[in-house]
């Protein structure tokens, strides 16, 4: 049996994400904090649109959804955005912020 990995970074399978909806966590924010899904180096750039189509699949009642799994269509949207505190520079990354500014 393969696994279906659904958030790369963190290692989230398809089965815990629908363990979680289970679970009574529905929208995707609280996927996030819950799974960690999003979390990782990409930040969701590649799982987050995967995310929501399963959550849209659930909610629309797609005939390969798992059965007893029901979505809120006002809890389809995107988790809060949060920007860094101070914005960086790549030199400064790589040069480990010894550079004055």
């Amino acid at each position: 049996m393969s696994k279906k990995i659904l958030c790369h970074c963190e290692d989230v399978e398809i089965g815990e994400l629908y363990s979680a909806i289970r679970q009574g966590y529905g929208d995707l924010e609280t996927l996030k904090r819950y799974t960690g899904i999003g979390t990782g180096k990409c930040q969701g750039k590649c799982c987050f649109i995967q995310t929501l189509r399963l959550l849209e699949d659930l909610v629309n009642g797609a005939p390969d959804a798992p059965s007893g799994l029901t979505g809120d269509p006002g809890n389809i949207r995107i988790p809060t955005l949060r920007p860094p505190v101070l914005p960086m520079r790549v030199n400064d990354i790589v040069d480990g912020g010894s550079e004055e500014r």
